[in-house]
Formats: C-alpha cells, sequence, structure tokens
C-alpha cells in the first residue's frame, strides 16, 4: 500500500496544496517524531519527548514525557542476579535448575558489588569535561547481529568490545549514538531453548544490548520470525528506541511500547538535539517478511514523507535501514538531500557514495562496526567521515556487558543439557576447516555448503542430488579441530528435516536458476552431484533433462515457498509429483544429525 493509503489519519487529498497532490511524498498522516536532548546523561527520561506533526504545514503538535518501562521482564530480573557469578567457569556445565541453587548463595554479595560499581562508574563519567574544538556527533553503527559473544576462537566480534568502543567514543564526544540497522533477535542458537518452560526467542540479545547501551534501531526482516506476542515482550523489555517510518502493524496501526496501562506507539521517526546540530532520522525495512500481522508501506513514499516533515525542522537528516543494497542506492536517488545512510541486510562490509549520499554496512555478528564522525567547522559546514573499526581482541571486553552474555550462555548450556544434549561432547574431528562465514557460503560453492549437501544426498540412497538453502548455516564461523554437539547446534538452529522430493527436470531447473541468482543472501543453494557449465545444468554428471523426474535430498524449509525467489516451491507445485518426509527418530528427520552422521566418515 502507498503511503497516501495510510489510516494514520491527517488531511485528505483534496484539503493538500494543489502542488502537492499529485506528488506520492505529500503523505496524508501525521508523523511520530521522538525528540532526544543528547546534552544530559543517557536515560534523563525529561528529556526524551514525544510529538506527533503533520507531514505538511498546519495542524497542530502534541507534546508527552516518555517514560521507560518500570518493571523489567522475569527473564531479565533473572540474568541481571546471574551476571557476575556466571563468569565461575565451573557452572558453564551445570544445568539450568543446578545454576540457580549455586547463585542464591552469591546474590546478597552481587547486589552490593553491582550497586558500588554502577556508583563508581557514574561518577567517573560525571566528571569527564566535554572535549574541546569542533562541535562533534558520533554515530556508532552494527547491524545483522545474532552472536552475542565473540566467534572464530574469540578472533571476531563480541558485543562486549562493542561496548568497550561505545564508553571510548562516549569519553571522545557525549552527543554519541548507538544504532543497530535491523536484524538481531532472530535466529541464534540461543533463541532457540527454553527456560521456565519459554524460548528465549531474542531476550538474550535485547539483554544485552540494554546493557551496551544502544540508542536506536529499526526492524529487521528477521524480527518477524517471532510470532506477535513474543515481538511485544521483545519490544516492552528494550532500553532503545524503535524507528519504524514504513512498517505498521497488519491493521495500519503502529507497533507500540506497552508501558502499564498505557501504548506508546513506536515513532516514525526521531529528532537528536545536540550541540552541534539538530539531526532528523528516520528508518525503513524492506517487505522481506510478509507474514500475517506485519503491515508494510512503500519504503520510497513513506521515507520521502517522514523527510519532508523532518527537513525544515533540522540541520540534516539521516537513515537508518534494513533494504538490499539496490534498494539503498535508489532511496539515495530519490532523497538526495539525506546526510547519511546507515544500513544493513548483507552481512558484508559496504561502502559506496550515491550522489552526495554516503551508504554504509558493516559486517554482521560485530565482526566490524562503522563509526561515523559529523563535524561542523567554524564556518557551519557539516563534514562526515566514515571509519570501519575491525571488532577483535585488540579491544577490551567491557566487563558488565560481558557478564551480560556469559550470563546467558550459561543458561542455554544448562537448557540444552536438561533437553538431554551434552554440548561438549565430541562428535568428529575435522581433517581440514570448513568455512561457515556467510561471506564465503552465501557467494559460491562452498566446503561446508557442499559438505552438508552431500550429507543429506548420504541420508536418502538413491537420491540423484542434495539441495539445501545456505541460509539454513547461521554460525558465521570457521570449524575447525574436534567438534561438538554444540558446534552442530550453533551451525543449524533451526534444525529441520531432509525431505526426500519427487520433481520434474523443468522444475528443478527453475529452482537452480533461482538459487544462483541468490548469489548474496540466505536463498544461494548449496549442491551435491549438480554443476553448472557454459551448457547449462548438470545432474550427475549428465544434461538436466526438463522432461525426466528427479528425486533431491532437499532441507524442509526450502519446501515451504518462503525462501528468497523461490515463492514458487511449494508441496502443491504441478513439477513435483512426491514428498517423502523420515519417520519420527530417524537421522533424516533432523538436519544436524545428518550432518554428524557425515562429518564422522570423514
Amino acid at each position: 500500500m502507498g503511503a497516501t493509503g495510510s489510516s494514520w489519519g491527517g488531511m485528505v487529498q483534496d484539503q493538500l496544496p494543489p502542488n502537492m497532490r499529485s506528488r506520492p511524498s505529500a503523505r496524508t498522516s501525521r508523523v511520530r517524531i521522538r525528540i532526544k536532548d543528547k546534552r544530559s546523561r543517557k536515560g534523563d527520561s525529561a528529556n526524551h519527548k514525544y510529538t506527533q506533526m503533520p507531514v505538511v504545514a498546519g495542524g497542530w503538535t502534541d507534546f508527552y514525557q516518555i517514560h521507560r518501562p518500570a518493571a523489567l521482564s522475569s527473564s531479565y530480573k533473572r540474568s541481571a542476579d546471574l551476571y557476575k557469578t556466571l563468569r565461575i567457569p565451573y557452572l558453564r556445565g551445570l544445568s539450568f535448575s543446578e545454576i540457580l541453587s549455586h547463585m542464591k548463595r552469591f546474590l546478597p554479595l552481587l547486589s552490593l558489588l553491582l550497586l558500588v560499581s554502577l556508583i563508581s562508574c557514574q561518577s567517573k563519567a560525571d566528571s569527564k569535561a566535554p572535549p574541546s574544538g569542533p562541535a562533534e556527533v558520533i554515530f556508532l553503527q552494527l547491524n545483522d547481529v545474532y552472536e552475542i559473544s565473540p566467534l572464530e576462537g574469540g578472533l571476531t566480534g563480541g558485543m562486549a568490545r562493542v561496548a568497550t568502543l561505545r564508553q571510548q567514543l562516549l569519553a571522545e564526544q557525549p552527543a554519541t549514538y548507538t544504532v543497530l540497522a535491523g536484524d538481531f533477535l532472530s535466529p541464534s542458537v540461543i533463541g532457540t531453548v527454553k527456560i521456565d518452560g519459554e524460548r528465549v526467542k531474542g531476550a538474550q540479545m535485547v539483554d544485552v544490548m540494554n546493557h551496551l547501551g544502544v540508542d536506536y534501531v529499526v526492524f529487521g526482516n528477521h524480527e518477524f520470525d517471532l510470532d506477535e506476542p513474543t515481538l511485544q515482550k521483545r519490544i516492552d523489555e528494550s532500553q532503545f528506541e524503535w524507528i519504524a517510518s514504513n512498517v505498521l502493524r497488519a491493521d495500519s496501526t503502529p507497533f507500540f511500547r506497552q508501558e502499564g496501562e498505557q501504548q506508546i506507539p513506536l515513532p516514525q521517526a526521531a529528532i537528536l538535539e545536540t550541540p552541534a546540530a539538530r539531526i532528523g532520522v528516520l528508518g525503513v525495512t524492506l517487505d522481506a517478511n510478509k507474514v500475517d500481522y506485519v503491515h508494510y508501506e512503500d519504503v520510497y513514499a513513506s521515507a520521502r514523507a517522514v523527510y519532508d516533515s523532518l527537513a525544515p525542522r533540522t540541520d540534516l537528516v539521516i537513515a537508518i535501514t534494513h533494504l538490499a543494497i539496490e534498494q539503498d542506492r535508489e532511496l539515495a536517488e530519490a532523497l538526495p538531500g539525506l546526510a547519511l545512510i546507515m544500513g544493513g541486510h548483507e552481512h558484508e562490509q559496504h561502502f559506496e557514495q550515491v550522489g552526495t549520499v554516503p551508504i554504509a554496512k558493516a559486517d554482521a555478528n560485530a565482526k566490524t562496526v562503522y563509526v561515523h564522525r559529523l563535524v561542523k567547522d567554524p564556518a557551519g559546514a557539516f563534514r562526515f567521515t566514515h571509519e570501519l573499526v575491525p571488532i577483535g581482541p585488540q579491544i577490551a571486553s567491557e566487563p558488565l556487558t560481558d557478564s551480560v552474555a556469559q550470563a546467558w550462555e550459561a543458561l542455554a548450556y544448562g537448557a540444552f543439557k536438561d533437553m538431554g544434549f551434552d554440548l561438549n561432547a565430541p562428535v568428529a574431528t575435522l581433517p581440514e576447516p570448513l568455512d561457515g562465514r556467510e561471506n564465503s557460503l552465501r557467494l559460491g560453492p562452498n566446503n561446508l555448503g557442499i559438505a552438508l549437501a552431500h550429507a543429506m544426498y548420504d541420508a536418502w540412497p538413491g537420491v540423484d542430488a542434495g539441495v539445501v538453502n545456505s541460509g539454513s548455516v547461521r554460525v558465521d564461523d570457521v570449524l575447525s579441530g574436534a567438534i561438538t554437539e554444540f558446534d552442530l547446534i550453533r551451525t543449524l538452529p533451526f534444525g529441520g528435516k531432509v525431505l526426500k522430493v519427487s520433481l520434474k527436470g523443468q522444475l528443478l531447473a527453475r529452482v537452480l536458476d533461482a538459487g544462483l541468482a541468490n548469489a548474496g543472501n540466505g536463498g544461494y543453494l548449496q549442491v551435491w552431484q549438480v554443476a553448472r557449465t557454459d551448457a547449462g545444468w548438470e545432474v550427475a554428471g549428465q544434461p538436466l533433462d526438463p522432461g525426466r523426474v528427479y528425486t533431491i535430498a532437499i532441507s524442509d524449509f526450502l519446501l515451504t515457498g518462503l525462501e528468497s525467489n523461490l515463492d514458487f516451491l511449494t508441496r502443491d507445485n504441478p513439477g513435483i509429483t512426491e514428498v517423502v518426509s523420515p519417520e519420527a527418530g530417524t537421522t533424516a528427520a533432523d538436519i544436524r544429525k545428518v550432518l554428524a552422521q557425515y562429518l564422522k566418515k570423514l
């Protein structure tokens, strides 16, 4: 639906000035804008205001104060009690109930230590004098973060390290904003476990992000992997702002934060009051995850409407986006006045300039972050600089955020143990490393992807080929040496079955073509016994015959029609002649067991 069809209210078309009636950017709804004054300490609710402003001149303005939820969720409270104690190594092997029994002995002391620590940190922060020199604003940008702890044996990533960088930037310039450009609630191995009978589903990310000090986020497509009640819990638990310029609930009303009996609508935009500039912020999301409780408005019309509302009230406007890079480019062309686009979705770092608009994306899982510095020189001109910062051992972990992450990992270990998993149990020793990094797995044939497709092929003797989507693998890490059950779970957190599917060659060719076109995202297909030549596709060394029926081993997710550009691949497609599902308890009933069985043979 275009922006002019919004049910948010406002003026009808015939009330608009004649020169605006035909423009899709002349949105007829009010724009919800949150105003934040960074000149005071973060968390001072007296300096967080909310307003609704009409897009076109005239109308009314309504201000009221923002209040954060007074009560934290039970999971948040529980993890807060456990942070410091969970740094004791021996707890890592215990079940959740065993961990809780150990914690009870330490809680009074922990509470006192945490209070002293917070008072000390606050005193140090308050005593810092503002830096001299030109006024400046800093934006610390992350995107697509699914893991709270470092990867690759501790060599990359880690939210506690990002927290340290944020503190360093705040010491340099108090007007520092930390933003995450979508995709953080799902998927992850910790998110799949149940604690107190309820799946974690991103609670660990919100908890860590709260402690890190994230200021602003936008929805990513994976936020909507969660059902609506669970997503509402995560929004309510969060202590950061969600900007939603084009994302609504199914009834075209805004998503909201529940604060007691009050529902606070998520803003379509924010205005940052800083010593250097008054900065407008909009946030848009692609419509890749079309679940039944979400309504997406047109990205460009929505962005134009919000931009037109912000521009007269600010010195400059920036965008936080979760879009494909092609969409970011189109946005930059449509809104050449944007000062910066901080994007996500692709998972690989990228920087380019479209006209005068910089577009920046960091690597997924906080392997890198972008630091953008806005300087206002004595003449009043604004200038942005951009620095891609690797996150690794050269940056120390901030202790409290690190303790939060360790607490959640220990809870996950305990929950898996209660489920019967022995996460430290050896599965196999790899003769060579398997590369599960997304910037390899999603761009071409990859040894882990090929191994997985081969394993699926072996799980159904007699099939012609094995086919799996790269997005099934979420480890974003290199597996080497001794592989444990935990390695398998974090590699394939979704689990799922391996199906035996018979389909016509014409449909198989269409599937393979779509998978090849998906290079760069999770829909890129890893295959076994399939090859692409100048003459076309081959299966088992022979040219693919469009009229023949082939039988392949395929991941069950691929048959849902939910993968990018593969919406036609469903059980009711007339090109599919048979679907065989594995019996419960067999190896093929769990893709992780399929991979384990294969790795043991290496």
